[in-house]
């Protein structure tokens, strides 16, 4: 038989209902003992009644309720070392403040620099399925660029459009500069996008107020209707719903306001769109001026897409080799397209930050030493006490996140300021400007850096937990070499990363200085840049050859104007190509004529512009339509055309663009070359025609005053103004803004790079007199004894110094040859300097070391003046 269990007492149940609320481990042993101590109370001698025992068992909740308390021991211990963390950092004010501010300046900096690469580079665009939509480029199969360019004609489109199976939609657009005249406003000139009406179809767009194109609406005699973007309807509109049905005039011709876009919708910079009508000029197969953007059909792979569409361009090649030939098809991503060209700048940007980042967690670990060699013997009687190293991580992991959060939050307005400022100096162009701003991508990565940041900071002091019997270091200050190494090899780290950025600040200062002494082969003095649009559907070819004739011979008479000429493009201004053959000389197959630049220019430009005419004349005034043609072209064209031989009588033969426009034109003059593709770029073959043989409604009128040329802009914009009241003039810019734009992404490179450098130095020199300041304060007793010993001071303050030059040394001789490595990504942004330039490296590494030896003579000078019976008394 099994044994009878012993009677439950009293109270059993409420012990076993409190069980459960002790944890799993300790649970079933603190039933028992209750129920054993129960079980006890209700036998023998002093034996107590239920009703008591009852009572008694009530006790056990206040015995959960402990238990419960002593469990949370995590939180508690938590609490507690966050209290001590705050009272420590009271008590070290100087030391709080200096990396607080050191981390607010790093990590804000970095945030503003990656706010700015998240909305540009790494944030999708805000279309549905953005990775479906790609453009579609023209691409030369023999890679002469020259001659096939990577925009598409419209008849090119009209064929692509219906052959493609890959696509889903296919459209294609083109952003003009347009005359815009509203109701009750004054004119002004605005970006218009000119798209086919499926174009925002393609991309997934719709109204928000309104409606979008009807497919008939860009067919011939449709009525002329304009959307707005929400950006031009705020500004301009004031945001009213009842704009729809407004008339507006572009170029002339009334557009009915049909619909706004939403408000993160601009597309190519564009202000409004209106449905293309193509024009005569545009249903030339041989005029590629659009870009085709395309959305993929679901489960189609652009390298699919890419095949077919160049198979349909093959096909057109064959078809028409006059327009199209060597003309073959590339896709790209639509997000590459709007961003590739910054890629290489933003990143070399967030590279930077990171850097100087990097500088300052390594400069931050370091003062965390220095503050650890302070605690030394704190750290050994904790450990004599009993604690492990877990519990010293925790205690030591919690002051560096309170620190490190201190300086997150310190960080946020730092990237607010700095992401302001990075918008206001970035380069004109720069893509998705209105999206740039520090959102919660932004401070999540502020959040990590501080996660990051304070568990590193956290493990630091465990060095100095030290190794063998806790009394060992009670009785000794020094906490031994560790420190020394560790300190030492970050501030090697802090300098090497520093001669990295100084290196590549160096490279593009000296670049820029270079560009600046370019050649520019033209006088740029007091000299306006003023475009001017004349609307086709007011102006033909007669009534423009008149306006610009009216306008160029009222300006010559004002006072204030020393000269005036009048170019289709000034000297920095790339304009577009067009094909020719040289009468007489060798034949060329159909589709293959060379290309040369079109700068149609009136008499009198050369000599405004200051350009040499190296031999021949200028075009005559006498150069008209139904004249016999003329034309000047420039050295690049007579090296490349005519090498060793000479071009002056030579005849260029061209198809005729207007009635009464000659085909052959005599070349009557070489010119110069001007640096029309950039200051670091060979100019190009060029050819200038006369405006009156090519009467060009969009013209530059440039003129040069005899003082300051800005305050001649209104006289300017009044002057055009008398000639026709709804021609705007809203910007004219000098010639000297003009070099400043084009200089303008070298030099916020080289300035963000200069700031990065200049804190990195700074961060480093503080690194070297860290270290040896605190070396000096460890070695303080070994110092004095030798100065008793009648060591000379000369030899304390070489020793000293000699320890910062090892550190200089190794900092900037690792910092230069990984500059050596990584300069070839600034190759692309140099000019006239080699990414390993010797004068720059040796430079750069001089100076790096003399200001580490600055600041390494503190401390030693700090050394050599002590007095050894103080040092020694005080030890």
């Amino acid at each position: 038989m099994r044994p009878t269990p012993p009677p439950r007492p009293p109270g059993a149940r409420w012990i076993s209902f409190l069980s459960g609320f002790i944890p799993r481990d300790h649970r079933e042993d603190w039933r028992q003992e209750w129920l054993a101590e129960l079980a006890a109370a209700a036998t023998g001698p002093d034996a107590r009644s239920p009703l008591r025992l009852r009572i008694r068992s009530l006790g056990a909740l206040a015995d959960v309720l402990e238990v419960r308390r002593l469990s949370r021991e995590p939180a508690t211990m938590l609490l507690h070392h966050l209290r001590f963390a705050f009272r420590l950092l009271r008590r070290r004010p100087a030391f709080t403040t200096v990396v607080v501010l050191t981390l607010a300046l790093g990590i804000g900096g970095g945030a503003a620099i990656y706010s700015v690469v998240n909305a540009v580079l790494l944030r999708a665009l805000p279309y549905p399925d953005p990775d479906r939509l790609v453009m579609l480029w023209g691409e030369p199969l023999d890679g002469d660029p020259s001659k096939v360019g990577r925009w598409g004609s419209y008849p090119d489109y009209q064929d692509l459009r219906k052959g493609i199976r890959s696509f889903e939609q296919l459209a294609a657009f083109r952003i003009p500069r347009a005359t815009l005249l509203a109701p009750g406003a004054e004119p002004r000139t605005v970006q218009q996008g000119v798209g086919t009406a499926n174009l925002l179809a393609t991309l997934g767009v719709e109204p928000v107020l309104g409606r979008g194109f009807r497919p008939e609406e860009d067919q011939p005699g449709a009525p002329p209707v304009v959307i707005l973007t929400d950006q031009f309807w705020r500004r301009h509109f004031g945001a009213d719903p009842a704009v729809l049905g407004t008339v507006v005039r572009l170029e002339g011709q009334p557009h009915t306001v049909i619909g706004v876009l939403p408000p993160r919708f601009r597309y190519a910079d564009a202000e409004l769109w209106t449905a293309m009508v193509p024009t005569p000029l545009e249903s030339l197969r041989g005029a590629h001026r659009l870009q085709l953007v395309g959305r993929l059909a679901p489960g189609i792979r652009r390298e699919d897409a890419e095949r077919e569409a160049r198979t349909i361009a093959a096909d057109l090649a064959a078809a028409h080799p006059g327009d199209n030939a060597n003309r073959s098809a590339a896709l790209e991503p639509l997000h590459e397209a709007t961003v590739g060209r910054t890629r290489g700048l933003l990143l070399g940007l967030l590279g930077g930050a990171l850097l100087v980042m990097l500088i300052v967690a390594a400069n931050v670990a370091s003062l965390f030493l220095v503050r650890a060699a302070g605690r030394g013997r704190e750290i050994a009687l904790r450990t004599a006490l009993g604690a492990g190293r877990a519990g010293l991580l925790q205690q030591f992991c919690v002051e560096a996140m309170v620190l490190t959060f201190t300086g997150v939050i310190a960080a946020v307005p730092v990237a607010l300021w700095g992401v302001k400022a990075l918008v206001a100096g970035a380069p004109e162009g720069l893509p998705r400007m209105d999206e740039i701003g520090l959102d919660g991508a932004a401070l999540l990565f502020m959040a990590t850096i501080g996660v990051v940041a304070g568990l590193l900071f956290g493990i630091v002091p465990l060095f100095h937990r030290g190794r063998g019997q806790p009394s060992l270091w009670l009785r000794d200050r020094s906490p031994g070499p560790r420190h020394g190494r560790l300190a030492s090899g970050f501030v090697v780290l802090q300098l090497a990363i520093a001669t990295v950025l100084v290196v590549g600040a160096g490279l593009l200062a000296k670049s820029l200085w270079r560009l600046s002494q370019v050649e520019l082969g033209f006088n740029p003095d007091n000299l306006l840049v003023a475009q001017v649009t004349l609307p086709e559907s007011r102006y033909g070819p007669d009534q423009t050859l008149a306006f610009y004739r009216e306008l160029e011979e009222r300006l010559a008479t004002t006072a204030g104007v020393a000269s005036v000429s009048l170019a289709m493009e000034h000297p920095l201004s790339g304009g577009w190509t067009t094909s020719f053959r040289i009468e007489n000389g060798p034949p060329v197959p159909e589709g293959e004529e060379p290309e040369a630049r079109v700068r149609p220019v009136a008499p009198g430009y050369f000599r405004n512009m200051g350009m040499t005419l190296t031999r021949g004349r200028d075009v005559s005034p006498q150069a008209t339509m139904n004249a016999p043609g003329e034309v000047v072209v420039n050295e690049a064209f007579v090296a490349r055309h005519f090498p060793g031989q000479d071009p002056l009588g030579r005849r260029l033969l061209r198809e005729s663009w207007w009635p009464g426009q000659p085909t052959a034109f005599e070349i009557v003059g070489v010119v110069a070359n001007e640096r029309f593709r950039g200051f670091n770029v060979e100019a190009d073959p060029a050819t200038y025609f006369p405006h009156a043989q090519f009467p060009m409604n969009e013209m530059y009128v440039l003129v040069r005053t005899t003082g300051p040329a800005e305050p001649f802009v209104r006289q300017l914009r009044e002057e055009i103004q008398r000639l026709d009241r709804e021609l705007p003039l809203e910007q004219a810019p000098t010639m000297a803004a003009l070099i400043r734009e084009g200089t303008a992404v070298i030099r916020f490179n080289a300035a963000l790079i200069g700031l990065f450098a200049v804190v990195a130095v700074l961060l480093s020199a503080m690194g070297v007199y860290g270290v040896l300041a605190q070396a000096v304060s460890q070695r303080t007793a070994e110092i004095g004894i030798r100065l008793a010993l009648g060591a000379d001071r000369g030899a304390v303050l070489r020793m000293i110094v000699g320890q910062g030059l090892r550190l200089s040394l190794l900092g900037a001789g690792a910092g230069l040859l990984l500059a050596s490595g990584g300069g070839r990504l600034l190759a692309g942004q140099l000019y006239g300097v080699p990414p390993r330039d010797p004068a720059v490296f040796v430079a750069v590494g001089v100076t790096l070391t003399l200001i580490a030896l600055t600041a390494a003579y503190l401390p030693a000078r700090r050394a050599s003046r002590l007095d050894p019976a103080v040092t020694l008394k005080s030890e």
